[in-house]
Order: structure tokens, then C-alpha cells, then sequence
């Protein structure tokens, strides 16, 4: 009596080790993208609380008398021009422009340190002082993705 063979359905071992490393190779793409929207995420919500001080800062100096303002928000006035930030570990710097006394140019921007250890803005030491090799921009000052730019005028 001959006997037969049957061919039982399967799959053999090259297959499987071929549907392995591809499932390996989507996964570890998955795990890179995860992590950068992890850390863009942490830099938005960083952003957003360094804003939160930019602006009460913008509003303590709105309020503030105006005559006082280019003379106390400078570096060794009453009030500063550095202030640390209070979410965050970081300093806001303040850069006032009073080339027309009747209109002063407010500009506040923020440096801060993220969890991993990485500076976001350009003052690298985060003391509030431009110093050799950190960031400026075209004015000459801190660079910052948290910049917040405004002008005042004198009431009359």
C-alpha cells in the first residue's frame, strides 16, 4: 500500500521570523514617533507656562507708572529686568526700547529648562545675562521660541 502525504497548513520558519522582524521594524517606528510627540508635547506645555508669566510680567508693567518704567525695569532699577519664572526653571528677561519717550518698546523673553535637561531659549546658563555663544536674534537679544513684544504709549 502506498502511502501519501499530506500537506498540512502553516507557516514554515523562515515566514515566521519574516513577519517578526517586519512587526519589529513598524513597532520600533512607532516607539520613536511616541517619544517625539512626548517631547514635543512637554515644549508646548512649557511654552505655554512660560507665556502665562510673560504676560503677567507684560501686565505688572502696564500698570506700572510710566514715567518709572524704562528707569526701574532696567538692569539694577528697583523692580529689574530679569525674573525668574514661577512654573517652570527658567528666567524671563525684560528689554526695553525708549528711543521715544512718548512710546516705549516692551520686549519680554523667556528661557527654561525641560525635564531632560535641555535649555529652550537662548540664555543656555539661564542667569538672565547674554553671554559668549548664547542665542540672540536680530536685535541683538535673547533668542526665544517665548517672546512677547508690545508697545506702550504715554497717557496723556
Amino acid at each position: 500500500m502506498k502511502k501519501t502525504f499530506q500537506k498540512k497548513a502553516g507557516f514554515t520558519l523562515v515566514e515566521l521570523m519574516l513577519a517578526v522582524f517586519i512587526l519589529a521594524f513598524t513597532l520600533s517606528g512607532l516607539i520613536r514617533v511616541f517619544l517625539q510627540c512626548s517631547t514635543m508635547n512637554e515644549i508646548a506645555l512649557n511654552k505655554t507656562a512660560a507665556m502665562i508669566d510673560l504676560q503677567g510680567k507684560m501686565e505688572e508693567i502696564r500698570n506700572y507708572d510710566y514715567a518709572s518704567i524704562a528707569t526701574d525695569y532696567v538692569s539694577g532699577g528697583a523692580v529689574g529686568d530679569t525674573f525668574d519664572l514661577s512654573q517652570l526653571t527658567g528666567k524671563g528677561v525684560i528689554y526695553i526700547d525708549a528711543g521715544n519717550p512718548k512710546l516705549l518698546e516692551i520686549k519680554i523673553v523667556a528661557s527654561w529648562q525641560n525635564q531632560g535637561g535641555r535649555v529652550i531659549g537662548g540664555d543656555l546658563n539661564l542667569d538672565g545675562v547674554l553671554d559668549a555663544g548664547e542665542t540672540v536674534d536680530a536685535d541683538g537679544d535673547l533668542a526665544s521660541i517665548a517672546t512677547l513684544i508690545t508697545k506702550i504709549a504715554q497717557r496723556q
